[in-house]
């Protein structure tokens, strides 16, 4: 068994530190996105995360950047022991300093999606990110008033040091396993979501069976093309709420041609229905 303890030392900043065992191999998350920046700092244990179809494989040390709009999934094998310290970062952190968010959050959000992902103990160290991180996590157990300004500043810190690591570095660019047929395919969907894609079409357009491109999809990603084509066609329905849209709208607009259909895919994916989402962008 893993615990996983929460802290929110101030409305800009949660910490999650996870640590344990894990009993059976599975997948940790549905896939999805998260509306802030995260950072994940491994401080002991091995992971795979697939990201936008780029597959990583993570180590004691190493870190992960996760935009709001890139879509992932982590999974961890069988009787593994980790621990893992998590950073969820809203882009009004920067507004107390008298700054937007321009200054650290766009060096990270222009990267391609599912590329750069990845910084390597080595890069980790060598700049004292893990140091950074485990101070603020140290801060924030111990609950003291002071920690709310010592971990933003040392979060800003972090943002800083990543953002002159990528700018440095030309992180973007760095190698990552995957299968490129993978990749196209994901690209063509993420662009395409709005239209009828099947199985049978991705076939066609790629010139592989369908049992072959199903089982490719599969094993690079962790569910089936028309699986992350729903998802994708969700969160992007999810961002035209927040922009206001009716859910109706929203819902065709996004590809689906069936309002009790989107309905139900909707509530079986993100647990929630879209009019309990609805709610939650209001306030």
């Amino acid at each position: 068994m893993y615990t996983r303890d929460c802290y929110c030392p101030n409305p800009y900043i949660d910490i999650h530190y996870s640590h344990g065992l894990f009993e059976k191999s599975s997948t940790i998350n549905y896939l999805h996105y998260d509306k802030d920046l995260i950072l994940e700092f491994y401080r002991v244990g091995e992971s795979d995360i697939h990201i936008e179809g780029n597959h990583y494989h993570i180590s004691d040390g190493d870190m992960i950047i996760l935009n709001p709009d890139e879509l992932h999934v982590s999974t961890r094998k069988d009787n593994s022991y980790f621990e893992k310290i998590v950073f969820h970062i809203k882009d009004t952190l920067l507004y107390p300093f008298g700054g937007d968010r321009n200054t650290f959050f766009d060096t990270l959000s222009k990267k391609p999606k599912g590329i750069g992902n990845l910084i390597p103990k080595e890069k980790v160290m060598d700049i004292g990110l893990d140091q950074i991180v485990n101070y603020c996590l140290s801060l924030a157990q111990k609950g003291i008033f002071e920690a709310q300004i010592l971990i933003t500043c040392k979060t800003v810190e972090l943002l800083s040091e990543l953002s002159k690591l990528i700018k440095k570095t030309n992180i973007s660019n760095q190698p990552v396993s995957a299968n490129k047929t993978v990749n196209l395919m994901i690209e063509y969907i993420n662009k395409h979501y709005t239209e009828n894609i099947t199985l049978e079409f991705l076939s066609e357009k790629f010139h592989f069976s369908k049992y072959y491109i199903a089982h490719l999809f599969k094993q690079n990603v962790g569910i089936s093309p028309n699986d992350y084509l729903i998802i994708r066609r969700l969160y992007e329905c999810n961002n035209l709420i927040r922009a206001n849209y009716t859910i109706k709208e929203a819902c065709y607009f996004v590809g689906f041609n069936n309002y009790s259909n989107f309905y139900r895919l909707y509530k079986k994916h993100l647990n929630i229905t879209p009019q309990q989402f609805k709610e939650t962008v209001k306030t």
